[in-house]
């Protein structure tokens, strides 16, 4: 059997060189044939960092709160409108009491619906790493390699009292607000609980690993799949006996 050894850059590389043969052009940006990249996290524990490092170690196209201008775009309506939806993530009541005092505002039920529209389209086009929104909830699984980053929340708390110049006491309660929020979007929209291992392809603990040393990691993880043909399965069943 055939064995490989490559390291990111030939990686790299050899896709670079693939996609030329294809295209009829003498040079290309490398970009990897593989799904969107969702990237999940506890709040406090690097996620933000790690995927945005992902992203540039591979060349590949980072969204965040980016994804909210040409969801705009697409739907003719207010970008401010959306970021409002996002950041309260309004249902009901909430969301009835938001439009009565903002000609901008987007209801949740529209915010999600233009959410899912233009995640399917970043489904077609892959190469992208995505940051949180429930995402690896939207596409199905041959269209996204899904992350799950974590770490203990005594680690986490130091993180963000650390990052943000703010009191242990402080930390904890944010990190318990968010945390709390994201539970919630999910559970709600997806009916799905954020924290269960088995809605992600790889959690990391960051609480031995510096961000180089995760996105080391997620990258390694990555070309295995690659090399394997992984990411073009649904389900795989490692105990099935080789052909």
């Amino acid at each position: 059997m055939e064995t490989y050894n490559l390291n990111v850059e030939e990686f790299l590389d050899s896709h670079t060189k693939k996609l030329s043969n294809e295209m009829g052009t003498a040079r290309r940006t490398a970009k990897m044939d593989i799904p969107v990249i969702t990237v999940s996290m506890q709040p406090g524990s690097g996620g933000h960092s790690i995927a945005k490092r992902l992203a540039e170690r591979l060349e590949l196209t980072y969204v965040d709160k980016e994804i909210l201008q040409p969801m705009a775009i697409c739907n003719n309506v207010n970008s401010q409108g959306l970021e409002i939806a996002e950041k309260y993530r309004t249902k009901g009541l909430g969301d009835f009491l938001f439009s009565m005092f903002s000609t901008k505002h987007v209801h949740h039920s529209q915010y999600l619906c233009y959410l899912k529209e233009y995640v399917s389209i970043l489904g077609q086009i892959g190469n992208t790493v995505v940051v949180g929104r429930g995402v690896n909830f939207i596409l199905p699984k041959e269209k996204r390699f899904a992350i799950r980053v974590t770490a203990p929340l005594e680690t986490r708390i130091k993180n963000v009292a650390y990052g943000f110049n703010v009191s242990y006491a402080e930390a904890k309660k944010r990190i318990a607000n968010r945390a709390a929020k994201r539970r919630e979007f999910v559970r709600n929209n997806f009916h799905a609980d954020i924290e269960d291992p088995l809605h992600y392809d790889l959690t990391v603990n960051t609480s031995r690993l510096d961000i180089d040393s995760t996105v080391e990691t997620i990258i390694g993880t990555i070309i295995g799949a690659q090399v394997n043909h992984a990411f073009e399965k649904s389900e795989s069943y490692i105990l099935r006996k080789q052909q």
